[in-house]
């Protein structure tokens, strides 16, 4: 798959950097967007010149780049810092940070590989068997940590082993087939509910506080959003016939329990973090008995990881992203910058006027809004991120004027968000490769699978919507 041609071209990086910053120093003299306002001109062009940053990647490729512009741009727009910094006390990064370190945990203990390699040994694998089990453990890897990223870095490297023991040739179909449903699983399932990716807190932070983030229920999500496990078994059903494996899987019983015991007994510290996540279990368990917040839970669990030594010092340097947490701090913050500055007021009458032709039928408001966010992810690289932000904004107005859930355009998000027809779509394609090399999938496979997804999510939301619909959302 070709590589986004802004990471090739340092010449062309930086003049598009440097036109982007011109532009967003432009707007924010000039100040050519009517009713808006001085503060608000000067803060549209630091978020234009922040999302560039974030696009282009510009230097080392950080997220704080874009970050440090919103600070500055903010400053100059008349924005108090708490105000600027008000996604970092967002209860939704509070439970990103955690969870990714209980993520970290389940891969340095090797936790992780041994729960896949206690689940296949009991399996005669077949390609189906194969499909249903990884279905089953992306299942339940959701439940333990939230971070798609921390799930495929665990099961596509168990997938390349499966296919390495069961004799599969490199690029091959089979290879492939196995690889990619393995990283699919590690993707799909866990949007079902809310905490089982990131998009579930992050989004629920992005609406306005009040009525509409109160509506955001774990339960509720779990209503609207279920069918994503109902997608997840659709996608690897027809990869499955797309891709049609033809070698059969040469591995028996034994063999994969022999793959389980060369795994040698628990170690201490994954004993420690088999007991934390007992806990962790536990801990959600009485969250229908008693008023425990996901937060405090996950908390509890970190604390008891550092206190059994299973977490270092050191690994809270260099365990997870510092660079994705603020990135995502600096956007939670978007939604008090943008009430702030005036945007969110102004940008209101135009999501109405855009949006009134196509709201009045909820089936042509899903697919117009899928195909809009789709576009925006050939743009915005950041995963849909900003366009989510933005989104957000729109939500008060479609749920006053035509009664439509905001969680119905998180899950229309979602599945714009997941899309991976090219490579710079998606992060998580490029740390695959680079972590299994040609021992993965086969990038033609994966165009395949590309295109199996884009075109079966609309058959999702059409199949979404009906169901809605009939259950009086």
């Amino acid at each position: 798959m070709k590589k986004f041609p802004l990471t090739k071209t340092p010449s062309l990086k930086l003049a598009l950097t440097l036109i982007a910053l011109s532009l967003g120093i432009a707007i924010a003299v000039i100040e050519p967007l009517d009713g808006l306002g001085q503060p608000g001109n000067i803060m549209a062009g630091t978020l234009l010149a922040a999302l560039a940053m974030w696009i282009i990647r510009p230097g080392s490729g950080s997220f704080m780049l874009g970050a440090v512009i919103v600070f500055l741009g903010g400053s100059l727009a008349g924005v108090s810092l708490p105000d600027l910094a008000s996604g970092f006390s967002s209860p939704a990064l509070w439970l990103l940070i955690p969870a990714m370190f209980l993520g970290y945990a389940l891969m340095k203990t090797g936790l992780g590989k041994r729960i896949v390699f206690a689940f296949f040994a009991h399996l005669n694998l077949s390609y189906p068997k194969l499909l249903l089990g990884w279905f089953v453990i992306g299942l339940l890897f959701s439940f333990l940590t939230p971070s798609i990223t921390v799930r495929f870095l665990i099961l596509t490297p168990i997938a390349v082993a499966v296919a390495d023991a069961c004799c599969l040739e490199k690029q091959s179909k089979e290879r492939s087939l196995m690889v990619i449903s393995a990283w699919s699983v590690a993707i799909f399932p866990g949007c079902a509910w809310q905490n089982g990716s990131l998009f579930g807190p992050v989004f629920t932070s992005y609406l306005p506080a009040g009525t509409l983030r109160d509506m955001a229920t774990p339960e509720l999500w779990l209503q609207i959003m279920w069918p994503w496990l109902l997608f997840t078994l659709m996608f690897l059903a027809v990869l499955y016939f797309v891709l049609k494996p033809e070698q059969k899987l040469n591995i028996t019983k034994q063999q994969l329990a022999q793959m389980y015991t060369a795994l040698g007994p628990l170690s201490k510290q994954e004993k420690g973090c088999l007991g934390a996540f007992i806990v962790l279990l536990i801990g959600f368990l009485l969250q229908t008995v008693l008023p425990l917040t996901t937060n405090q839970v996950l908390l509890v669990v970190f604390g008891l990881l550092l206190l059994l030594g299973v977490l270092s010092i050191r690994d809270l340097s260099c365990g997870i992203n510092w660079d994705i947490v603020a990135f995502f701090g600096i956007i939670l913050s978007f939604s008090r910058i943008f009430e702030l500055t005036g945007i969110t007021l102004w940008l209101s009458p135009m999501f109405t006027s855009l949006l009134q032709p196509i709201a009045g039928s909820l089936l042509i408001f899903v697919l117009a809004l899928y195909g809009l966010c789709v576009l925006l992810r050939f743009i915005d690289v950041a995963q849909g991120w900003i366009s989510a932000a933005i989104l957000a904004l729109a939500t008060p107005m479609l749920y006053e004027s035509f009664g439509i859930n905001p969680l119905i355009c998180i899950m229309v998000f979602i599945c714009a968000s997941n899309l991976f027809l090219f490579r710079y779509h998606q992060p998580w394609i490029g740390q695959v490769e680079a972590l299994c090399g040609e021992s993965g999938w086969n990038p033609l496979h994966l165009q395949k699978a590309s295109l199996v997804y884009a075109l079966l999510v609309i058959v999702f939301l059409i199949i979404c919507t009906v169901y809605w619909q009939s259950v009086g959302l």
